[in-house]
């Protein structure tokens, strides 16, 4: 199904979560039926974005959830990191606290990866920097 949102014609995979919510809150619809229709397909597949996104699948943790969610936020271009890290500094401080523990677990996970072999040039410079950062931590005996 196709729908036009500013002038711009976009297939139903096509829509953000923004433009979803933006269809169906709209008030731009003047025959019920097809409001209707639209509406239901819209929030079916909003449903389904929600149920992919955020719920575990067959044998999944809440730990995985967060990794997929996490890699759909990273993979959906364009994004301006610089100011999701801002907002995830306007968090409580102790939430700061832990989402760094995921950060250095995340950098110490990649530096095995480089020591073990575990990568190609897709994910090179990661898991080479993550090295460095974690060869320094040894090196100033800090308890990471």
């Amino acid at each position: 199904m196709k729908f036009t949102i500013d002038g711009r014609e976009y297939n139903d995979y096509e829509l953000s979560n923004e433009q979803i919510v933006r269809l169906i809150d709209g008030n731009t619809l003047t025959d019920d039926e097809k409001a209707m229709f639209i509406k239901a397909t819209l929030m079916e597949k909003a449903y389904g974005r929600f149920k992919y996104n955020l719920c575990p699948k067959s044998g999944e943790t809440n730990d995985d959830v967060f990794a997929r969610f996490f890699g759909n936020y990273v993979n959906k271009c364009p994004n301006d990191f610089k100011k999701a890290t801002a907002a995830m500094c306007r968090e409580h401080r102790w939430i700061q606290n832990e989402m760094f523990k995921v950060c250095l677990e995340y950098i110490k996970k990649l530096a095995e990866n480089c020591e073990n072999g575990i990568y190609d040039g897709r994910n090179e410079y990661a898991v080479k920097t993550s090295k460095k950062i974690i060869d320094y931590f040894k090196e100033t005996n800090y308890p990471y």
